[in-house]
């Protein structure tokens, strides 16, 4: 089985990242959700799964209708992984800043932002890359020594 250029996985992976961090911060839900496949599945931090793209979207919403109404969100492609001709796992760190309150479970860290890994499974269907799963992890308080 053959595995697709890496020139074309970094470019899809950047661009997704760069998709996830506009439609973030724009509040765009229709466009957030054009990042996800229609059957894709995200796990948030909390562990609730959310079934299918619209879901996703719509989670997403409610979060920028609540304590997520005025984050500003960055995020960096750590690192691209074929796994096949047609598939890869891309992992995003990404830091959030305004979250108030900060997420359960989500240390804050300097200047006051929320950090996260973000592990997407992609596959390319019909000449498109998209999310067809995805796991949000916060990056916890680690304990004083």
């Amino acid at each position: 089985m053959g595995v697709a250029p890496p020139a074309e996985l970094r470019t899809a992976a950047e661009h997704l990242a760069s998709t996830f961090t506009d439609t973030w911060n724009s509040r765009n839900g229709v466009a957030y959700g054009e990042a996800y496949w229609p059957d894709a599945e995200l796990v948030d931090p909390t562990g609730q799964i959310w079934d299918g793209r619209d879901a996703i979207a719509a989670m997403h919403v409610d979060l920028w209708n609540g304590p997520a109404g005025h984050t500003e969100v960055s995020a960096r492609v750590r690192r691209v992984r074929p796994i096949g001709t047609d598939a890869m796992v891309v992992d995003l760190d990404v830091d959030v800043a305004g979250f108030s309150p900060p997420p359960p479970g989500a240390a804050v860290h300097a200047h006051g932002k929320v950090k996260a890994h973000l592990k997407h499974v992609v596959e390319k269907r019909a000449g498109e890359w998209k999310i067809s799963a995805s796991q949000n992890t916060f990056v916890a308080a680690m304990p004083s020594a």
